[in-house]
């Protein structure tokens, strides 16, 4: 059967306000709008599932920053795991809902990106602020990650720094600028000012973004509807009281899954800054990995390195609604756009694997080139060929 043909972008921003005409009942100009029973399938809902997560941040957190010191963020966090009621499950869940927040907007991302579901009035725009949201995600998550005052976590930091000096921010502006924004960041690398800095970035500012952000998202996915199902008068199930039930069910799920988790295998803290033991290689969480190797494979350069990779790669996601010239949904109608996408992922999976269990271990330039090279023809042949496939199959079918 054909694949449905895209809608046209919407750029006139204007007519977001306008209200639309014959829409089912149950439907508003910005609104929750009703559905069809193909709607309550699981990978629909992944975006309920990330602002499930995103709320459940924000509720344990408050928790945790009352009891939280930026004067001795170490012990402040053993005070938490040790005398505060049900902290040590409360931190653990905080921690556990961030991975399962990340792996849950790579998954919702990536699903998007293969039913290419962004392209389309204003989908283009959800999909644009949906990477900011990825992003912002990313970040939060690294800050968070910081704030325990590990040997790990300020590993963490310093390479941070290191990427921000040496990336296009640190190249191109002023020496007493890049500074500037630096001491923004870390303050004056006191114990207490640098994580009364990154406390601030973590609670506040990249929260409030991230909820704005998620807002104006929302309220365009409730502007467009969801991308693989044309709205039908008469056969829309209405939001209230079946979508309500089933989104609360769904997080009332997802949250005990953590919080079961948390109390089965509860978070232990690494060594504090300054008492890593010897012998021993500081190693990022999972999300962090596959950056920190590409670092460790490419470098640090401006010109030749992972700093320009991760810049390029991040571009071409933002312009991908764009740069998709396609006139059909499919995957295979998609060729180069999907290939992109698998080698996109298994890129991720390798540096993370690689990063595991070599860390600080640089190879070969030629051995490198051989991986990524291997995981080109890997991607990229495969889909061609099933697309070359599913033509001939056509041709003899009709």
């Amino acid at each position: 059967m054909e694949k449905t043909e895209y809608e046209h972008n919407e750029y006139d921003l204007t007519k977001l306000i306008k209200e639309e005409k014959d829409l089912p009942e149950g439907s508003y100009k910005i609104g929750f709008k009703s559905v069809t029973t193909r709607g309550y399938r699981i990978d629909e809902w992944t975006g309920a599932w990330v602002a499930t997560a995103l709320i459940y941040q924000i509720v344990s957190g408050i928790i945790l920053f009352y009891y939280y010191s930026q004067v001795n963020p170490y012990a402040s966090t053993l005070y938490m795991i040790d005398n505060v009621p049900f902290g040590h499950i409360i931190l653990t869940s905080h921690l556990y809902m961030a991975y399962a927040m990340i792996a849950l907007v790579y998954f919702h991302m990536m699903r998007q990106w293969f039913v290419g579901s962004y392209k389309g009035k204003w989908r283009w725009l959800q999909w644009t602020l949906g990477v900011i949201l990825f992003l912002l995600t990313i970040l939060t998550a690294i800050l968070g990650y910081m704030l325990a005052n590990t040997a790990i976590a300020m590993a963490a930091l310093h390479i941070g720094i290191l990427f921000m000096q040496r990336s296009v921010i640190g190249r191109i502006l002023p020496g007493a600028l890049i500074n500037w924004v630096e001491a923004i960041l870390v303050g004056n690398y006191t114990t207490t000012a640098t994580f009364s800095h990154l406390l601030a970035f973590h609670v506040a500012i990249f929260t409030v973004l991230m909820l704005g952000i998620f807002a104006v998202h929302f309220i365009l996915f409730e502007r467009s509807g969801l991308a693989s199902e044309k709205a039908e008068k008469g056969k829309m199930i209405p939001w209230f009281p079946t979508n309500l039930l089933y989104a609360t069910f769904s997080a009332i799920i997802l949250v005990g899954v953590i919080i079961i988790l948390s109390a089965v295998f509860p978070q232990k803290l690494t060594l504090a800054y300054g008492s890593l033991e010897y012998g021993t290689f500081p190693v990022p969480d999972w999300y962090i990995t596959p950056l920190y190797k590409l670092m460790d494979v490419a470098g640090y350069g401006l010109g030749t390195g992972g700093v320009p990779l991760v810049i390029g790669v991040v571009i071409f996601i933002f312009l991908i609604p764009f740069i998709d010239k396609y006139h059909k949904k499919g995957a295979l109608e998609r060729p180069w756009i999907t290939a992109f996408g698998i080698y996109f992922v298994m890129g991720i999976a390798v540096m993370t694997i690689w990063g595991y269990s070599q860390p600080g271990l640089t190879q070969t330039r030629l051995l490198t080139e051989y991986m990524w090279w291997t995981m080109t023809l890997v991607t990229f042949l495969p889909v061609y060929a099933m697309r070359f496939a599913k033509k001939d199959g056509e041709e003899i079918a009709n």
